[in-house]
């Protein structure tokens, strides 16, 4: 049996035990926030210059300051006159989003009048002005704000709940314009409370499909993709 200085020295390490327990699972759920962070912010620049990231870009005035703001970018080896007709395309019941189309179908988003993204530009599917719609699935359309071909097409989302602008500019990358910056930006609000905690998580997924995209958008105008 323990003696009472004993009884005392044993409370002593399991209180002690307990603090340091919960000191770690604090630093860990510390850490794991830190961490998120870093993911999200991470995502949002991914493959863009500082300079890309923190530049106005046409339709970043359509959505409020407080948006949450995203830019990535790939160089291509081609002139924008090349890239730009893969871009007009773009949609669902169009020329697909260059992504990842299965993905894409399971969210409804991905019937596209080409079976899946487009190999090659689609002559039927160039008519694209200010005004018209872009379907993003069977409820919701993107419209064309701006399109100024070839450097820059605005797309805005239509009748939901989140105030979305997605915007693809070209940029001459060298003298002779055989290479190009394809730089987007995407700034995303809402006023629905609810949603409002779902925006910068949704940046790490959006971040994967957008590179996605870029690279596949890439290999098209750069003809690394075989046809058919």
């Amino acid at each position: 049996m323990l003696g009472a200085d004993e009884v005392e020295v044993v409370v002593g390490q399991r209180t002690a035990a307990r603090r340091r327990g919960v000191v770690g699972r604090a630093a860990v759920a510390v850490a794991a926030v830190v961490a998120a962070r870093g993911v999200v912010r991470g995502a949002r620049g991914l493959g863009a210059h500082p300079l890309e990231v923190w530049a106005a870009w046409p339709g970043d005035e359509v959505v409020s300051p407080r948006a949450h703001v995203s830019t990535h970018a790939v160089t291509i080896a081609a002139a924008p006159e090349r890239i730009w007709p893969w871009l007009v395309q773009m949609g669902h019941h169009r020329g697909g989003w260059y992504a990842a189309d299965r993905l894409e179908a399971l969210m409804g988003a991905g019937d596209f009048a080409t079976g899946r993204s487009a190999r090659r530009i689609e002559p039927a599917l160039q008519q694209l002005g200010p005004g018209d719609r872009m379907p993003l699935s069977d409820g919701l359309d993107l419209i064309a704000i701006r399109v100024d071909a070839p450097r820059t097409l605005v797309l805005a989302l239509a009748d939901a709940p989140l105030d979305w602008v997605w915007s693809f500019h070209l940029v001459a990358d060298t003298p002779s314009g055989g290479r190009s910056r394809l730089v987007v930006r995407t700034r995303v609000d809402t006023d629905r409370w609810w949603l409002r905690p779902l925006l910068a998580p949704l940046d790490v997924g959006h971040a994967v499909m957008q590179t996605v995209q870029l690279w596949r958008i890439r290999a098209r105008a750069e003809g690394r993709t075989r046809h058919g």
